[in-house]
């Protein structure tokens, strides 16, 4: 008989190959017309006969007459494997969490996409341990179990010395679909004790899954009547775990975008609901933090354009006690998205260390904000009056890491790439958003910076750039401008001497951040599931 493996199996060759009731050969033979084509296609190249790559074992589950099969097979009490996992999901099985067939079928197709996830979580758990995997089994609902052995230690017997004993059988460990231990039964080798186990312990899990829930929404509710208040649509995406982007308030309505404020603050809320998440616009207006704001209080804070305070994350508790208004820098919509519990954010540029930083130690609290928070940023690099080396060397010792969206160099605001060569670089969402998942299963803390370059039709030239900053530097000296009020000068003067392209500018890559960053959002949500 053929065993029937893919290139997951790979992974834990220690695992004991149960011999199935049939070839991959004879398998195949259930597939549909297509996948079989595919398989052919594959065997003529490679000549393994008794071997599925992992392509085509996703196919396979792809395809619902096949797995509709395969369930009966398991039904019949025959073992089915599959990449090195035994399926454990008889139809009683699946019956007793409700589940039904084609739940059953996503949930074994879900583990093995999250190979390389599951694979991390395994390692993980026998990190430190000389144990090995020597069972695997993926049951109706996604969880997996393993089972493990290790030498035994006979050194204590006569004569015995460590390391000569005999292999036997070490421990078990369930796993739940997101990649949590959940318990470690005392079950070997006994697919029905460990499937009634599952049906046990998933529902005791779920019962304590919700009221954990409950518990979040009681302090979501406390809040609300308290310092943070939910826009009706964020609140109902959060509640159904959709996913939501914070945006930003202080680059949209400080003054630089002017006129059309309001008009464009729709253009960013629509950007991101257009690639499938809920946009939430964060401010604090009358000393409560809005998350998600209305129609009319983005006309509000349109009316106040320039003279509203800008609100950094040390300045929330104040305004909230004084009962003040303000726009959100990037630090405070960080701080904000982590207490509501949503992972991503964006913005225009990150503030970092002033040239001169070195001396004057003027270095945004965007940098603090971001290593102490676990939120991933997306924006347009650095603003242009900072000190790049300076700036990254912050970032670096405070452990956030700097990720190229598409690019290996630092973007800088309007301009797409600085001389600053970035140590990471990835091209899609799926990628970021796996760094997030791998943070939350790890439990490692802090931010992620993720740079996203300006559209390259709205790039400012860097040399007119370059001496619109310089010239504005000269203007700070000349005028004795000092602390907070730096950036905001500066900024103003870059936006004369450049002119309006510098507006569409920054208006393209606030949009481009907005579209990027609802992306994530969706692709952290479906890990999530």
């Amino acid at each position: 008989m053929g065993t029937i493996s893919s290139d997951f199996y790979n992974r834990f060759g220690s695992i004991d190959i149960v011999e199935a009731p049939f070839t991959a050969e004879e398998l195949m033979n259930m597939a549909s017309i297509d996948v079989q084509g595919q398989y052919a296609a594959w065997t003529a190249e490679n000549g393994d006969r008794e071997y599925i790559p992992g392509e085509v074992l996703l196919a396979l589950l792809e395809d619902r007459a096949f797995f509709a099969q395969l369930s009966k097979i398991v039904d019949s009490g025959e073992f089915v494997v599959l990449s090195g996992a035994t399926l454990a999901c008889t139809t009683a099985h699946s019956g007793k969490m409700g589940l039904t067939q084609e739940d059953v079928r996503c949930n074994v197709l879900n583990f093995f996409l999250k190979s390389e996830e599951m694979t991390y979580c395994i390692e993980s758990i026998l990190s430190g341990t000389n144990e090995w995997v020597t069972g695997l089994y993926v049951f109706a609902n996604g969880w997996v179990g393993i089972e493990t052995e290790h030498i035994a230690d006979n050194s204590w017997e006569e004569g015995g010395e460590a390391g000569d004993g005999v292999p036997e059988p070490a421990s078990s460990y369930l796993i739940s679909d997101d990649g949590e231990l959940v318990a470690s039964p005392d079950i070997r080798y006994d697919l029905e004790a460990w499937m009634e186990f599952v049906d046990m312990f998933s529902a005791v899990h779920e019962e304590a899954s919700a009221a954990d829930t409950a518990e979040r929404k009681t302090d979501s509710d406390g809040r609300k009547d308290g310092y943070i208040v939910f826009s009706d649509e964020v609140e109902s995406a959060l509640k159904e775990g959709k996913p939501v982007v914070v945006i930003e308030s202080a680059a949209t309505f400080g003054g630089m975008i002017y006129p059309g404020i309001a008009d464009f603050a729709y253009r960013m809320r629509n950007t991101v609901r257009e690639a499938g998440a809920v946009p939430a616009f964060t401010a604090i207006l009358a000393g409560q933090i809005h998350v998600g704001l209305t129609e009319e209080e983005i006309l509000y804070l349109e009316e106040r354009r320039g003279s509203i305070f800008k609100a950094s994350a040390r300045d929330i508790p104040i305004l909230l006690a004084k009962k003040q208004d303000g726009v959100m820098t990037i630090a405070a919509a960080v701080q904000t998205a982590a207490l509501a519990g949503i992972p991503i954010a964006c913005g225009s540029g990150i503030g970092g260390a002033q040239i001169g930083a070195e001396k004057t130690m003027d270095i945004s609290t965007d940098l603090e904000s971001l290593a102490k928070n676990t939120v991933m940023v997306v924006c347009s690099g650095t603003k242009p009056i900072l000190d790049l080396s300076l700036t990254m060397e912050y970032l670096e010792t405070a452990g956030v890491p700097v990720v190229g969206y598409g690019t290996d160099k630092m973007p800088e605001y309007m301009v797409r790439g600085s001389g600053f060569k970035l140590t990471y670089r990835m091209d899609t969402p799926e990628e970021l958003a796996e760094v997030m998942h791998i943070k939350k299963i790890m439990n490692i803390p802090g931010g992620v910076l993720v740079v996203n370059p300006v559209p390259k039709e709205y790039e400012l030239d860097p040399v007119l750039t370059k001496r619109a900053v310089d010239a504005a530097m000269e203007d700070v000296h000349r005028n004795q401008v000092m602390g907070k009020a730096i950036t905001g000068y500066m900024m103003g003067r870059i936006k004369e001497y450049l002119g309006p392209e510098s507006v569409e500018s920054q208006k393209a890559f606030l949009l481009n951040n907005a579209e990027l960053a609802a992306k994530l959002a969706c692709a952290i949500a479906r890990q999530n599931k």
